[in-house]
């Protein structure tokens, strides 16, 4: 089983502030900008650190059709992708989407792409990941 990290239960950065701590790692709409900081906002201070330090979230922008990371960029970090599709989605939607993927980031998981395993593997990730997402949203 993954080893779960606990995290406190303060909530100390409002969503200005969490804009801000992200710098240029949220990339894409305002509404994805805005939906990811409303998410992150929700959660306890040591991982609101965490998140707003490690993780990239990526999506369409209006202004562009294409954007480039470098490794520079990525180094040591996470990448989550959401799509034109969610953010069209009701708020309950795309925040568990949200924290459904975040928690993939705290609980250690694995990319199936690179990593290879098991059907019963990705699953108990999926289930522990719907279990993050249920504490927060």
């Amino acid at each position: 089983m993954t080893n779960v990290r606990v995290f406190s239960t303060i909530y100390p950065m409002t969503f200005d502030e969490i804009k801000k701590a992200f710098g240029g790692k949220l990339v894409g709409t305002k509404t994805l900008k805005e939906n990811v900081c409303e998410v992150v906002a929700l959660l306890p201070e040591d991982l609101q650190d965490y998140i707003t330090e490690y993780v990239w979230f990526v999506g369409s922008m209006h202004d562009a059709w294409a954007y480039t990371f470098t490794g520079n960029d990525l180094a040591d970090q996470h990448l989550i992708f959401l799509s034109d599709d969610l953010l069209g989605q009701d708020k309950d939607q795309i925040y568990w989407s949200i924290a459904h993927e975040i928690g993939h980031v705290v609980l250690g998981h694995k990319n199936n792409i690179f990593v290879k395993q098991s059907k019963v593997a990705v699953n108990r990730q999926e289930e522990e990941a719907d279990g993050f997402a249920a504490q927060f949203v």
